[in-house]
């Protein structure tokens, strides 16, 4: 059973951040806003979207996605000891949502502008792979 949680994407749909300080996804020089998600505090580039993912589908967040100032993309999650940027080397505008199936695979959705295309990592047998043309 597949079960996608998309939020809407738009560089011109208006996010909150916590400094401020808003910026669009095509600014050459991004703003940093701050999050802090189970004691772990990192930044992000503001207007992008906070990605929340339930994992288990029981109302609670599991892990959280930010696309950081300089286009890199980072995770965190419970005990996890701090933000990390996710493998596979990949860049992107905006996070998009997320795919699991029956705890096998879950997927993360990132956005990029010069592409433009969705592309997408999936977690699956203990580790996170290349990012991949979502969909394909």
């Amino acid at each position: 059973m597949s079960i996608l949680r998309k939020a809407a994407a738009g560089a011109a749909a208006a996010t909150l951040c916590l400094t401020g300080v808003v910026a669009s996804a095509g600014s050459a020089q991004a703003s940093s806003c701050t999050i802090t998600k189970w004691h772990y505090t990192g930044t992000y580039k503001c207007g992008t979207k906070v990605l929340s993912a339930d994992w288990t589908a029981n109302g609670s967040v599991d892990e959280v996605f930010v696309i950081a100032p300089n286009r890199h993309i980072w995770h965190v999650w419970k005990n996890a000891g701090g933000w990390k940027e996710m493998p596979g080397g990949g860049r992107a505008d905006n996070t998009t949502g997320y795919t699991f199936w029956d705890g096998i695979e879950r997927c993360v959705i990132v956005y990029v502008n010069s592409a433009p295309h969705y592309y997408q990592n999936c977690f699956r047998n203990g580790a996170w792979h290349t990012w991949t043309v979502a969909g394909g």
